[in-house]
């Protein structure tokens, strides 16, 4: 039953690296295809993440696809590889050598979950081809790094340390509670934070944890709300998220306490799951504030979906690739690396630059933001430093 499984996914697997190609015809003779991977959720408790990522490179393929792209004056358009990891290491350690061995991928795109990446990463420079995350935020995937993987966004211990001092003078806190899925993310968001508070004298009064996929958080709920903290941090998938916090409502933990969660709950994902009563006055750490009104009608019009932060990092990790592949003159995946070393591209997300400083390898970084839910809308709050501040 197991190795019909296999099969099955391997035949299904086939079908997909060609999904493409009826949304951009090629006449055979004509042009030649550049085959890239994509590994990443799309079923499981993550699944959000990579249907939104493949939204995002559906859309940069659609531009890209139009006049093709020339090398040495020869035309090709992007066909993709695609396939599901689950959020689990060994299916993207699988999916990553099939893209090579059988698909023979110029670049690999994904993970986004931050234990996959961990896995891929290394068998990029094992392999010597260049593979960009769509979002993984764990330190150890840039820190220290390797030659052949790249990543766009900030990391959880870059990012913490520049929204922290904003958010205990916006809140004025002097207790912090913490709700987080028991893996590396959120553990290194819970330990970088607390690093944080202890030295601006916010006592950490409860730290819970969850497990990935968890729908009942009653009893850490109860705990946090016996510690009567100021603010509650809490980290997960939005669908973890909506179920927390609809039971923190229910508990009435949100009349004397702030609630801000990560990155994933400033996503219309969460709305959608949870009503605009539950969300309301709820903040969130993110990763992008606006994005021009025309790709988030392009979204809606194509996929019939809201807005979602995985779009944009999809959208933009294929044209920075396409961008390399372009500079680079080459299908060689080592020159396609070397190019991507060079990247200098304003892109939706922020600025995007791949420098090697402080023990990270191949990191870019743009600046956070924040978000709060108000009657139903996603409000940007420009409170954080830049960068450059």
């Amino acid at each position: 039953m197991k190795n019909f499984k296999k099969l099955a996914f391997t035949l299904l697997s086939s079908v997909l690296i060609f999904s493409i190609l009826p949304i951009f015809p090629l006449i055979a003779g004509e042009t030649d295809v550049i085959k890239i991977g994509y590994t990443a959720p799309f079923t499981g408790a993550a699944a959000e993440y990579g249907n939104n990522g493949w939204r995002g490179i559906l859309m940069a393929l659609e531009d890209i696809n139009k006049e093709g792209i020339s090398i040495e004056g020869k035309q090709y358009k992007i066909g993709i590889a695609k396939y599901d990891s689950v959020c689990t290491p060994d299916e993207g350690a699988e999916n990553v050598a099939k893209m090579i061995s059988e698909d023979k991928v110029v670049a690999i795109l994904g993970d986004h979950c931050s234990t996959v990446c961990s896995a891929i990463a290394p068998l990029c420079d094992k392999y010597r081809i260049p593979g960009i995350t769509i979002e993984c935020a764990l330190d150890s995937v840039t820190n220290p790094g390797h030659e052949f993987y790249f990543r766009m966004r900030p990391t959880v211990k870059m990012m913490i340390p520049a929204v922290m001092p904003k958010i205990f003078k916006a809140f004025d806190a002097r207790t912090a509670a913490f709700l987080v899925i028991n893996d590396g993310y959120g553990d290194l968001f819970t330990e970088t934070a607390v690093n944080e508070l202890e030295w601006r004298d916010v006592r950490t009064v409860a730290v819970e944890k969850f497990e990935r996929g968890s729908t009942s958080f009653r009893e850490q709920l109860e705990r946090i709300g016996d510690a009567k903290p100021d603010i509650v941090f809490y980290v997960g998938t939005a669908s973890e998220g909506a179920s927390l916090l609809t039971q923190a409502k229910l508990m009435g933990l949100m009349h004397r306490t702030v609630f801000i969660g990560s990155e994933e709950m400033g996503e219309m994902e969460l709305l959608m799951r949870t009503g605009q009563d539950v969300v309301e006055g709820t903040y969130a750490i993110s990763l992008w504030g606006k994005v021009p009104p025309d790709f988030t009608n392009r979204i809606k019009k194509s996929f019939n979906k809201p807005m979602h932060y995985a779009n944009i990092f999809g959208y933009d990790a294929m044209h920075v690739l396409v961008r390399a592949i372009k500079s680079a003159q080459s299908l060689d995946p080592v020159k396609i690396k070397d190019a991507l070393k060079k990247t200098d591209y304003k892109a939706l997300e922020g600025h995007i630059r791949f420098k090697n400083f402080n023990g990270y390898k191949n990191q870019s970084k743009f600046t956070p933001s924040m978000v709060r839910w108000e009657n139903g809308k996603r409000v940007h709050l420009d409170i954080f430093l830049d960068w450059e501040e």
